[in-house]
């Protein structure tokens, strides 16, 4: 792998900048950016994963971690790999990606295909707080393809970090071998921050194999503890092998079986960004953001005898400028949000497609998005507060045919927008109701317009748009916390991969409705116990496919877990999840039968010593045989394999 010939490099560079080995050394810091996290979102069912929580689930992948979480699930097709995977919440099953979106502080790393965001690019050990909004509410609060919700994740602070050097190894079942090296070096009013990762898997499955390798570079120049300025470079280098997916029979007779020995797949990513934060007064704080990523990915597949190839470029520049004020207004502190989002995509597709006819195709996207948030405190009624926030969207694009004299085979303006109102009511110091209802949208991905699949057409489709209706209740004390949240969302021109046709369409109208609950309680000192449960239903309304669930969505689903202090240094925690049947993929007539439900139960045991700490863990304890991810097939029923039983030894030391 790329980066791999580096590490040697860095551990000299890092080893000669870094600290010598104290057991005095002055307690870790850490806090927020606070001009990104939204805490206090108002009306919307907010979710904030601790730093705490982060550091009792290191050793887990950041997806896995998110699913532990009322509502969320994460769907891989890799085992204990955050590639190839989707966070789904709200009803979004096969359209995740496009509906829900990933941010790291604040700034979208879900680009505008329909691929995941790499949850692999982000070192877990990096995270101090991870917020999750749901609902239509994120539409306002951070743009395009937000629709079912956003996942926004906090890195730590570097103000507020100390000289460091750290390491992390872990194994782990199918030869997973992970390194991750880091280190903070401050000098001034500077401070600098590297990091290395490297990961390799031969996977569950045949031609499974995975390799990551990750290359990042931070540095922070302070003014005072408010202001800064900000760079960082990043590069990362994966190579997939794609097994693809097996008859429902073989999954019983030969799950590692695969039908494609020599599929694979490569990407890699470049990206810059430069950045300040400035306050201007105690009321105003100014921030702005610009980020450049270069995506280039190919991959090779072999089916019928055709070798199907398709190398693609994504080039995106996105823009993010935010201007906070709090002023009083009718003897109401009111906080001001002004925000600016600016995108601007090249995408060119060069592939053949199954009649091995060649086409390349370029489309050139400009997104345009101004926001303006007002979140209000009521005076005349003490614990009552509102937010009303607005988002336009301002949408272009062009595509066109390299290999035809035509020009513009589409061309393309629409103007949409976003709106949320939101409210809470504090009945006593530890609980509160809130409710809200919103409007958001979601404009084409660029490989939804421009195809990379059998055909090379050009698909002129029209904006995704959603009602959004949420009201809950929450309680939160010392000791224990829960909280209940109904929602229904009514989605329009929901744009679907039509298998039929092979091309992306509109479908009819659909309901997203559901309920979330959560509780939590510490049984006894050194005992805690949380749990959540969700019950969804998701559905086409009119036309066609009325009365279609969503496929890959389930009606319920819950997790379970303990997590219990032997001492200050040892801690174990048991977790239990429960996935319910699902409708299959591209089978709009209900010929297969729903997918079977599946329960999966995980142990874990963390040891402290000093500088060091040492993971232990056995996944899936019960060895359950699953699948994900049922579709309908010329064949018949397809899916994809999972892990049964698996172990993982993680040694992690910081100096």
């Amino acid at each position: 792998m790329t980066t791999r010939a580096l590490f040697l490099l860095f551990l000299l560079i890092s080893l000669s900048i870094s600290p010598s080995f104290s057991d005095n050394q002055k307690p870790l810091r850490i806090t927020i950016h606070p001009t990104i996290i939204n805490q206090n979102v108002v009306g919307s069912s907010t979710t904030i994963i601790s730093s705490k929580t982060i550091k009792e689930n290191s050793y887990m992948p950041l997806g896995k971690l998110l699913s532990k979480f009322s509502g969320i699930n994460f769907e891989n097709l890799y085992s204990d790999v955050d590639v190839k995977s989707s966070v789904r919440m709200r009803g979004f099953g096969e359209q995740a990606t496009r509906n829900i979106l990933v941010l790291v502080n604040g700034i979208r790393i879900s680009d505008m295909t329909i691929a995941g965001a790499n949850l692999s690019r982000i070192p877990l050990e990096n995270i101090h707080k991870i917020e999750i909004i749901k609902g239509g509410s994120a539409s306002v609060l951070f743009g395009d393809g937000a629709v079912g919700g956003a996942v926004n994740i906090i890195t730590k602070d570097p103000l507020y970090l100390e000289d460091s050097f750290n390491v992390k190894t872990s194994f782990k079942s199918f030869n997973t071998k992970k390194q991750t090296i880091s280190s903070t070096k401050k000098a001034k009013d500077f401070v600098v921050d590297f990091s290395l990762t490297d990961l390799s898997t031969d996977g569950y499955r045949d031609n499974s194999d995975y390799d990551y390798s990750s290359l990042s570079f931070d540095i922070t120049n302070f003014k005072d503890d408010n202001s800064r300025l900000f760079a960082g470079f990043k590069f990362s280098d994966e190579q997939t092998r794609l097994p693809g997916s097996i008859l429902l029979t073989d999954f019983y007779n030969k799950p590692k079986y695969t039908r494609f020995p020599s599929d694979f797949g490569n990407e890699k990513v470049m990206s810059f960004n430069f950045g300040t934060e400035l306050k201007l007064n105690n009321n105003r704080k100014l921030s702005s953001n610009i980020k450049m990523d270069k995506k280039d990915q190919f991959s090779s597949l072999l089916s019928g005898g055709i070798l199907y190839k398709s190398d693609t470029t994504l080039n995106t520049i996105h823009l993010n400028s935010k201007f906070n004020d709090k002023l009083q207004l009718l003897n109401n502190n009111i906080t001001t949000k002004f925000g600016l989002d600016l995108f601007d995509s090249y995408y060119k597709v060069d592939a053949n497609n199954w009649n091995y006819v060649q086409y390349i195709n370029k489309a050139n996207q400009t997104i345009i998005e101004p926001s303006l948030i007002l979140n209000m405190e009521d005076k005349k009624i003490n614990g009552l507060n509102y937010e009303i926030g607005f988002r336009s969207h301002h949408y272009s694009i062009d595509v066109d045919n390299l290999l035809s004299s035509r020009v513009n085979v589409l061309s393309n303006k629409e103007d949409k927008f976003a709106w949320s109102f939101g409210t809470d009511y504090n009945l006593k110091k530890d609980s509160k109701v809130f409710g809200h209802v919103s409007r958001s949208y979601r404009s084409p991905r660029l490989d939804e317009i421009i195809s990379v699949g059998p055909s090379a057409s050009v698909n002129d489709l029209k904006h995704q748009f959603s009602h959004d209706l949420e009201f809950g209740y929450e309680y939160n004390a010392i000791n224990e916390a829960y909280k209940v949240s109904v929602f229904r969302s009514l989605i329009k021109n929901q744009i679907f991969y039509n298998p039929t046709t092979f091309a992306n369409e509109n479908y009819d109208p659909s309901i997203h409705e559901g309920v979330e609950l959560e509780y939590g309680r510490d049984l006894t000192k050194q005992l805690k116990f949380t749990s959540n449960s969700t019950y969804m239903h998701s559905y086409v309304t009119k036309g066609t496919f009325k009365g279609n669930q969503t496929p890959y969505v389930p009606n319920w689903r819950a997790n379970l877990s303990f997590l219990y202090d032997f001492n200050k240094k040892t801690t174990g925690s048991l977790a239990y999840k429960y996935f319910g049947k699902t409708r299959s993929g591209n089978d709009d007539s209900y010929i297969l039968p729903k997918s079977k439900s599946y329960q999966l139960t995980d142990l874990n045991l963390s040891y402290n010593f000093k500088n060091f700490t040492l993971n232990t863990y056995v996944n899936n304890i019960l060895n359950e045989k699953y699948y994900t991810n049922l579709i309908k097939g010329a064949a018949g029923a397809y899916v994809y394999p999972q892990a049964g039983r698996t172990f993982g030894l993680e040694l992690e030391a910081k100096f």
